[in-house]
């Protein structure tokens, strides 16, 4: 029988030239490294990707944000204002099959690492183009985080308690899917490569990403003219759907159809609630939402959130104690599923970080590579180039490479 391999290899002899920083760029090469490819991650000299300062930093020094979409990867440092840093990175994308950059609109063209300068130099070549707002549009040239484009997309305006102010997401949801979106984009061209031979550009953003999560939401826009609202834990299309504030601690509960919600009453003890002309219906329970969660946050003040959770998930309801993500990294189904991996550490040390999500026949993909120091694999890379050790430390003196 065939041992397992959890994709590890699925990408085994494919170099990506990595010229992204932040989030969406470094988790979207994360993931093609931790599935077998070569990934070269370019720095600037002496700070290295953004993310490298960014709070929290571990007891190594290292900031915590980096060290999540930066494994699997060799770190080289290389100034790309300088014509021989445009060299070697134009040598690396020469002999490369992919090519993901995230900077503004415009700047790798001015700098002759744009799409139509590697192509030139690479017919096979797929370059990959992650940004803030589009490559085309009255708006591609706007900067923009996460952040901003939950602001400009409405993904703000949804977020958050609605007596109170409009609340970002606690997660860079935005950032990581855009990067999981160019991965999808990346292993189509490289599919419609095998068959064609040629190479082609892939793009993605930020906004599109926005949209896509919002596909419900703007659907219904589109079809009622209703601009949705903050609703909180809560759902303005499903009730009971949300965090209840019980005895002690809160919980979540997913009533999600009539059947649930009739077990729900029978488990609070409620029987004679999925009658009440009120909420025998979903729809009839959301139009009287504050009356029916009103009820049902009395009934569960009686006991701790533990206890409650205890009891609905006897009958198979859906719900869950509001956890910390404290406790979930303690959870035991995050360990039986395999999803804190050790990896070595740069300080010496072993690190855990969140495994990749999918895995065949039982296994997951393993990462390879720690989280670079900055400019840990300069002389490595550059001697594969044919560079000799006289060239690069002449490099070096000149502030082109560290």
């Amino acid at each position: 029988m065939t041992e397992p391999v959890g994709f590890d290899g699925s990408l085994a002899g494919v170099r990506v030239l990595d010229l992204t920083r932040n989030l969406a760029g470094p988790f979207c090469t994360m993931v093609l490294g931790e599935f077998g490819a070569d990934v070269v991650k370019i720095e600037v000299p002496l700070r290295g990707d953004d993310t490298r300062a960014w709070a929290p930093v571990t007891e190594s020094g290292e900031s915590s944000m980096f060290l999540s979409a930066n494994r699997n990867k060799r770190s080289v440092c290389v100034d790309l204002d300088s014509p021989d840093g445009v060299e070697i990175v134009t040598d690396l994308a020469r002999r490369a099959d992919v090519v993901v950059e995230s900077f503004s609109a415009g700047a790798l063209d001015r700098r002759g690492l744009g799409w139509d300068d590697l192509r030139a130099v690479n017919s096979g070549l797929i370059y990959c183009s992650i940004s803030a707002f589009g490559s085309v549009g009255p708006r591609r040239e706007e900067p923009g985080y996460d952040p901003v484009i939950q602001a400009a997309s409405g993904i703000m305006s949804i977020t958050g308690d609605p007596s109170g102010s409009p609340a970002r997401l606690g997660v860079g949801a935005v950032d990581l899917g855009s990067g999981l979106w160019a991965v999808v984009g990346i292993l189509l061209a490289l599919a419609e490569r095998e068959r064609s031979g040629a190479g082609s550009r892939v793009d993605t953003s930020l906004l599109e990403t926005a949209a896509w999560w919002l596909s419900y939401h703007l659907a219904g826009f589109l079809a009622t003219g209703i601009v949705p609202g903050r609703h909180g834990s809560a759902s303005p299309a499903i009730a009971p759907y949300e965090a209840f504030e019980t005895g002690e601690g809160a919980l979540f509960i997913a009533a999600g159809n009539d059947t649930l919600f009739r077990t729900l009453c029978e488990a609070l003890e409620l029987p004679e609630l999925p009658d009440d002309p009120r909420f025998t219906r979903n729809a009839l329970r959301v139009a009287n939402v504050e009356e029916l969660r009103s009820t049902l946050t009395a009934r569960l003040a009686d006991k701790p959130a533990h206890e409650w959770e205890e009891i609905l998930k006897r009958r198979k309801l859906p719900c869950s104690r509001v956890a910390t993500v404290g406790e979930f990294a303690s959870d035991p189904q995050l360990e039986a599923l395999g999803m804190l991996v050790p990896v070595p550490g740069s300080a010496g040390g072993a690190t855990r970080l969140v495994a990749t999500p999918v895995s065949s026949d039982g296994a997951r993909a393993h990462p390879k590579l720690a989280p670079p120091r900055l400019g840990e694999h300069t002389n490595s890379v550059l001697h594969e180039l044919g560079l000799s050790q006289a060239v690069i430390e002449a490099l070096r003196g000149r502030g082109v490479v560290q």
